[in-house]
């Protein structure tokens, strides 16, 4: 499939069923933290990237087949630059009646046309990692003549606006974005924001940027005290202290339940960096993978305690360990 991946499990919305829509890291932002490396086509210019049509094929071949808690519109870049976002809802919703999810950076949000196009959209998951213009270009680094207040202008537009579920997530760097003042204006641009839950994150997989460090969950409640009542933490004290899933997460499930397949795949994945270590694009060469979804199962394995990386000249590499306790 060149389009549509997984499902892969989801610390937000459980099993997820991927499509996507624009090349890999082609976005409007290029954001320290990405586990999916540097952006390497920073555009904010809508285009058709890819024939809908054939998007639309595999969905029609894949979505009888599996069990998903969501169709979620994400992948490797930002989906909001896709122009075909409003068609492919609506054709989702033809196929299924599986929730569609929008993950989207909000930098677009500004502009009335795609705002209308996600009202379609049963859940929409935008981000807002600053309240300033200069730690937004510090922290997500947007193309040129995006701007922090367009976008939490959008925000709070396209909330009044749209009556399915709306999350926003706030990702939190170390030293970035963790400040008192910073905080405050994160807090206070989305008070005018009609969201129901305040999605509090920080680093889990290995980013971009060696210095984009995560916060202890200690000092993820610290953070939590700046928002209101909608604030949650979505990170946890996982294996080896790394901030992520619990021990509960879908390699400790019951493998004859809804949960086998992606269970089968961090499997495989694992099996291949116990032989070799791998950089994130070798296992989705050599898995014949997605890479968003190759990132998300390396992710579940590092929450896990069973893989670690190290930074090389080349970038990221991978790999498991010989001997661990499952």
């Amino acid at each position: 499939m060149a389009h549509v991946f997984g499902p892969v499990p989801s610390r937000r919305l459980g099993l997820s069923l991927g499509i996507d829509v624009v090349p890999y890291k082609v976005c409007s932002f290029d954001c320290v933290y990405c586990q999916l490396g540097t952006t390497t086509h920073k555009t904010s210019e809508r285009q058709a990237f890819v024939d809908i049509e054939d998007v639309i094929a595999e969905l029609r071949e894949v979505v009888p087949c599996v069990k998903a808690d969501y169709i979620t519109l994400s992948g490797s870049g930002e989906p909001t630059l896709s122009l075909d976002m409003g068609r492919l809802i609506r054709e989702i919703k033809k196929l299924t009646s599986t929730p569609v999810a929008v993950l989207t950076n909000g930098s677009l949000l500004s502009r009335p046309g795609l705002r209308q196009e996600l009202l379609g959209a049963d859940l929409v998951v935008p981000s807002l990692d600053a309240g300033s213009q200069e730690v937004f270009e510090k922290i997500n680094r947007p193309c040129p003549g995006l701007c922090i207040d367009g976008i939490v202008d959008g925000l709070e537009r396209f909330s009044k606006d749209y009556r399915g579920k709306m999350c926003v997530e706030v990702m939190v760097v170390k030293g970035i974005n963790d400040g008192e003042e910073e905080l405050e204006r994160i807090s206070s641009a989305l008070k005018r924001v009609r969201a129901e839950k305040i999605q509090l994150n920080t680093v889990a997989r290995p980013p971009a940027e060696a210095f984009a460090r995560p916060l202890s969950v200690d000092e993820m409640e610290r953070v939590k005290d700046y928002f209101d009542d909608r604030a949650e933490l979505i990170v946890s004290a996982g294996p080896m202290g790394v901030p992520g899933a619990s021990k509960e997460s879908v390699l400790t499930v019951d493998e004859g339940g809804q949960s086998a397949s992606p269970t089968a795949k961090c499997r495989t994945v694992l099996n291949l960096l116990r032989r070799r270590p791998c950089t994130l694009a070798d296992v989705a060469t050599g898995l014949s993978i997605n890479r968003n979804e190759a990132s998300k199962l390396i992710g579940v394995l590092i929450n896990e305690g069973l893989v670690n990386a190290i930074r090389r000249d080349d970038g990221l590499t991978y790999f498991g360990y010989a001997h661990h306790s499952e």
